[in-house]
């Protein structure tokens, strides 16, 4: 993606109905200014290869709380089902470039605006069930939630999540289900050494598991 797109006017594909959602990917990322620097965007990447595969996603650059308040609400009203967060993380937060967002302040920004989505987030050991159950107790129907288990390098991140939503999309690009999930991103795990913690619901409850291949 060239770095004037970034700046270009967005437009998401519309829902049919006010209480649909689209099955399309809304993509935040925030990394440190040595990232910025070196141009290491992964979200920017996987940008650019979804519309390659036909799909329109929607790229935001944030670096604040703040604006991670706000794109939130962006990606609620958009109707979008996946949100992919592309950052760097740890066992109890997730950092933007300016500011660190604690798992329970990345769980109360997205209070009640996961409906029916699925949340994949690339940040480092941020797929732990901690994350996992705080989104989920605010968020009573979000349908799953993955992150990697360990620390997972820039280039093995970028062509994992790359290789998995092209994958996914290709078996069908209207929906995803828990099973598929797994199904394709367990060869990449193996492939990229990099375990991904799932959770999913069922009947209400989490079910948490570590993918590696």
């Amino acid at each position: 993606m060239r770095l004037a797109e970034l700046f270009e006017p967005q437009k998401p594909t519309p829902k049919k109905k006010k209480t649909d959602t689209v099955a399309e990917v809304f993509i935040i990322e925030s990394l440190e200014l040595v990232d910025e620097t070196k141009e290491r965007r992964e979200g920017a990447v996987l940008a650019s290869v979804l519309k390659m595969c036909g799909k329109n996603p929607l790229y935001y650059y944030i670096r604040t709380k703040k604006e991670l308040e706000h794109i939130a609400e962006e990606f609620e009203a958009s109707g979008y089902r996946y949100l992919h967060i592309s950052c760097h993380g740890g066992d109890v937060s997730l950092e933007m470039t300016l500011d660190s967002v604690s798992y329970q302040d990345f769980a109360k920004i997205f209070e009640k605006k996961l409906k029916d989505r699925r949340l994949f987030v690339s940040a480092c050991s941020a797929g732990n069930e901690m994350f996992a159950e705080l989104v989920g107790a605010n968020n009573a129907d979000v349908i799953s939630i993955a992150a990697p288990s360990t620390e997972i390098r820039f280039d093995h991140a970028v062509a994992f999540w790359t290789s998995f939503y092209v994958r996914t999309f290709s078996l069908n690009s209207r929906s995803m289900n828990s099973g598929r999930i797994v199904d394709v991103a367990r060869p990449l795990t193996s492939l990229f050494s990099a375990p991904l913690h799932f959770s999913k619901r069922n009947k209400g409850a989490w079910v948490h598991e570590v993918i590696n291949g």
